[in-house]
């Protein structure tokens, strides 16, 4: 396994870990300042501010126990991606769990500091 397979599991779960606490503010954090979110059957998000806001409401909106799985993660020079699965719930008004999930796709960029941070977030 590559060095960046073990640095996307880790980035996977910090990121987990931050949705599933409600703290959009460090979902947020983990994007570079050019960074763009994609939502499947939505406009593209860009820019700190404006994810911010978008992974706020999306976490508003009830989403609990996402998951990122990771597939294949490859690093090259400052650019790296990884290609995985996603899953998350929620609960409804009868208090019936439905469950989701779909494919996603990050590339990341090396960061002065050597971190490493979203660059591109799709899924469907």
């Amino acid at each position: 396994m590559s060095n960046f397979q073990e640095t996307a599991k880790a980035l996977n779960a910090q990121w987990d870990a931050a949705f599933n606490a409600k703290d959009a503010a460090a979902v947020a954090a983990m994007y570079d300042d050019a960074a763009a979110v994609i939502p499947a059957g939505a406009e593209q998000v860009s820019g700190k501010a404006a994810i911010l806001a978008f992974w706020t409401n999306t976490i508003g909106q009830g989403i609990i126990d996402h998951k990122l799985a990771l597939i294949e993660a490859v690093e090259s020079g400052d650019m790296a991606f990884q290609r995985g699965l996603w899953s998350a719930a929620v609960v409804n008004e009868k208090g019936e769990r439905q469950t989701f999930k779909g494919n996603v796709h990050l590339v990341y960029r090396r960061q002065v500091d050597g971190a490493w941070k979203a660059l591109t977030h799709i899924w469907n």
